[in-house]
């Protein structure tokens, strides 16, 4: 009896010690994860290998002010001059719009321009649309393929 009492409070103390060393906070990720400052839609995503690659943007900010009156809810505003890089390999700048008062803005790019020189059925690029709004940089990824 006396055993199975020792081994027990052996057992608690070392739960306890256990549970106290995992409950130490953290400095912080490696990385900061932030959330997007706007919302982009991309559309345009499969093109003939004759075709050139054309692809719209519409860059919207998204005010929650009434996210919790089911009468009015998340409101969508068209984001405009907003400048957007165009990258692939994430250092390849292939080109830059700019937003209209509407919010959108088409990128019109050859499949040479892409990296493709004899693009074939099948062959993808993924592009990185990369911009910065109220201070805060956002990237947006999209892939485009060769029908």
């Amino acid at each position: 009896m006396k055993k199975s009492i020792v081994q027990l409070s052996f057992t608690l103390i070392a739960s306890a010690f256990l549970l106290l060393q995992s409950c130490v906070e953290a400095d912080g990720l490696a990385t900061p994860n932030v959330a997007s400052p706007v919302l982009v839609l991309l559309q345009g995503s499969t093109f003939p290998s004759t075709a050139r690659v054309e692809v719209t943007s519409t860059v919207l900010e998204l005010d929650k002010t009434n996210i919790l009156d089911h009468t009015k809810g998340i409101d969508s505003i068209p984001v405009s001059n907003l400048v957007l890089r165009v990258f692939i390999n994430a250092t390849n700048e292939v080109g830059t719009v700019t937003t209209g008062s509407d919010g959108k803005a088409s990128l019109s790019v050859s499949w040479a321009d892409l990296g493709l020189t004899a693009a074939r059925s099948g062959s993808q690029v993924r592009l990185e649309f990369a911009g910065m709004h109220k201070n805060l940089s956002f990237r947006k990824y999209h892939t485009v393929r060769v029908q």
